[in-house]
């Protein structure tokens, strides 16, 4: 199976990973969920819960539901440790089909726009991945597409 984060072909695990930042009255929340590789896994953990055990308890409600996120990281990581290491190379370094290309060109522009507003390629090819019905490896691989065709019309 492919991991839906980097798209290397490799045993994946279903996971969630809950992140929160305490801010007195409000919280700010993210996770990410689904079927990673090991080395996704692993960064995932370690970014969600460091920012959780350090950020997370500055408020009332985050308080209260930071010791969850925390267990829940915890024991989902753990689940995880006995997966195979992850030696193959990203599906990135496969063509980009043209039912890929179909599905992602009418978010272009959004993309493009997500792009120059600061998004990182990972976080736009996780955004626009399942508005499309791709992998986020197809959506990194549109974009290098579109960076390559405009380096040529330049």
């Amino acid at each position: 199976m492919n991991c839906q984060l980097c798209g290397v072909s490799a045993e994946t695990r279903y996971v969630a990973f809950y992140q929160n930042i305490g801010a007195l009255i409000i919280r700010f929340h993210k996770s990410i969920k689904g079927e990673l590789c090991k080395n996704c896994i692993h960064e995932q953990f370690w970014s969600h819960t460091l920012i959780t055990s350090v950020l997370g308890w500055w408020g009332v409600i985050s308080l209260i539901v930071t010791p969850f996120f925390l267990i829940n990281n915890i024991a989902r990581y753990l689940m995880c440790l006995t997966m195979s290491p992850v030696n193959s190379k990203p599906s990135t370094e496969e063509p980009l089909t043209a039912e890929a290309f179909n599905k992602i060109h009418p978010y272009a522009n959004q993309i493009i726009d997500r792009l120059n507003g600061g998004s990182s390629l990972d976080e736009v090819a996780r955004e626009f991945a399942p508005r499309a019905g791709v992998q986020p490896a197809e959506v990194k691989l549109y974009i290098v597409a579109l960076a390559d065709a405009a380096r040529q019309a330049a």
